[in-house]
């Protein structure tokens, strides 16, 4: 059997969440915990297989509290999936910074597919949604910038900060105010 707690502060989502997968007779869910403080009480005394995230929670954010649980001492070995309905690019690489093991969005899967993802990541598995594994590939198939999209001037500035002067020495250097270095 499969421990489950959840952290999410939308009570009407945590109840219809918590009657879907407890229909799941290989699935236990431990605990329900409206926001990350709580969670970091809770969670490492009930030491789940698999904690759902919510991001957006009041107070301490989803990813600094799965940071903190990843942090405790001794150690929870747990996996963590990320339930949101954020679509941002920058919060899937820090839910993954900070040691999620799949990032699904609340309104694009069903219960038999987060069943499915709970069971992958206990198994090993990461898992994503299909959208955000576009956006994902996408990322990385984007050519970087090429410093040839710089100006002479900032191509200046930049040998300087690479020759390590300070960007009060640059301005007066450039003749340029500070704010523009």
């Amino acid at each position: 059997m499969t421990t489950v707690s959840l952290v999410e502060d939308d009570s009407s989502f945590c109840v219809l969440l918590t009657r879907a997968l407890s229909k799941d007779k290989k699935i236990k869910i431990l605990g329900v915990h409206p926001n990350a403080e709580e969670a970091l009480k809770k969670i490492p005394q009930s030491r789940p297989d698999v904690v759902l995230m919510d991001i957006k929670l009041p107070g301490i954010s989803g990813i600094e509290c799965l940071r903190r649980l990843r942090n405790t001492s001794p150690p929870l070995l747990f996996h963590a999936l990320i339930l949101t309905e954020y679509e941002d690019s920058d919060l899937i690489f820090q839910a993954f910074k900070a040691g999620a093991s799949g990032y699904l969005l609340k309104d694009r899967i069903s219960v038999k597919e987060l069943s499915a993802a709970i069971k992958d990541v206990t198994a090993g598995g990461g898992v994503m949604s299909p959208i955000m594994a576009g956006k994902l590939i996408r990322y990385f198939l984007a050519s970087p910038p090429s410093l040839s999209a710089l100006s002479n001037r900032e191509m200046e500035v930049l040998a300087d900060i690479a020759e390590g002067l300070m960007y009060k020495e640059i301005a007066t250097k450039r003749k340029i105010a500070l704010n523009t270095v």
